[in-house]
């Protein structure tokens, strides 16, 4: 008698059945957007991205233009396959919505028949305690991770009295909010959920607060991930549930003008709660608008990028180390 099993790298199988914990929808993680992503993947507290309702929604409040963007990338040596794309659309005063598609695929996975009678079991043959086989397999299968998202946001700009007379303080409020349909089919088998996050942001103009013209800006961002723990619930007879456990995200960044080089110099920290605090910290330098040089850590891993705008278009370039393979992303974004 003969089952069905599946030979594969060991690293994703251990990835698969870890599912049902901390890793539950992992892909999501992954983020988008190689300009974010060569600063270390610091992007809480950016602001006018297309990109930013994977980062933090409120940061779309501040898009003041039709936007559309695009990415692909081969991951890990090429096992894993990520698209994207990505449309943001100022609607009303003040208020933009988005809709956002992100793919994480693995195809032409392996499957091969074991033999139950055979002194050698399937589990042996995965954990490297046998010889390789020497037949091919019965045929192929994949696994795809797909979230679909929908964005809204509002911006408040608002003044703060100090007390001071003739003295406010210009401060702008971002608010967001995601609503996101997530799918996962591994094989035959499906699982789907759907979850929401929120968003807010502060972005302040510290010329207005200290009369100089050389102080740059100021942004604090908060990014709640999954508010309601979403549930992936599998097609399978036991209806198996995943958790998608709630992550806070705080983030920070600063924009100081460099007016000897007609240039700007943005830094970047994010901190969650996820994972015992994951850390990302990214500096870009921006040369006439024109030019961007990009490095970061991504969880204590380098990464680095570069960009350039070419009319209405901006093609940005991120490297990212990682244990399991170095990565390379480009990504598009159309300013209309």
């Amino acid at each position: 008698m003969k089952t069905k099993g599946i030979l594969i790298f060991v690293f994703l199988i251990q990835l698969v059945f870890a599912q049902s914990g901390r890793y539950a929808a992992s892909f999501l993680e992954l983020g988008v957007g190689a300009r974010t992503m060569g600063m270390g993947s610091a992007g809480v507290a950016a602001t006018g991205q297309v990109t930013a309702p994977f980062w933090n929604p409120a940061g779309l409040a501040m898009v003041e233009r039709l936007q559309a963007g695009s990415m692909y990338a081969n991951l890990f040596n090429k096992l894993e396959q990520q698209s994207y794309f990505g449309f943001v659309l100022p609607v009303m005063k003040n208020s933009v919505v988005g809709i956002s598609w992100m793919r994480l695929s693995i195809d032409e996975i392996p499957r091969y028949d074991f033999d139950e009678d055979s002194p050698i079991t399937a589990y042996q043959r995965l954990h490297g305690q046998a010889q390789q086989l020497t037949y091919g397999p019965v045929d192929y299968f994949s696994n795809q991770n797909d979230v679909f998202i929908f964005t809204f946001a509002r911006l408040i700009p608002t003044k703060f009295d100090l007390g001071w007379q003739y003295f406010e303080i210009p401060v702008k409020f971002g608010f967001g909010l995601n609503l996101k349909y997530i799918s996962q089919q591994l094989d035959r088998n499906k699982a789907t959920g759907i979850g929401i996050d929120i968003g807010w942001l502060m972005s302040l103009n510290l010329n207005d607060i200290f009369a100089g013209e050389y102080y740059g800006a100021l942004n604090f961002g908060l990014n709640v991930q999954d508010l309601a723990e979403t549930r992936m619930v599998w097609d399978t007879e036991s209806r198996h549930v995943d958790r998608l456990k709630r992550n806070f995200k705080y983030g920070v960044q600063y924009s100081q003008p460099l007016a000897f080089l007609d240039s700007d110099l943005i830094l970047a920290y994010d901190v969650n709660t996820k994972y015992d605090g994951n850390t990302h910290l990214g500096a870009e330098l921006l040369i006439k608008s024109l030019f961007a040089l990009r490095v970061g850590s991504n969880f204590g891993h380098l990464t680095a990028g570069a960009g350039v705008l070419l009319w209405r278009f901006r093609v940005n370039y991120a490297f990212q180390g990682h244990d399991l393979g170095n990565s390379h992303r480009v990504s598009l974004t159309l300013v209309f």
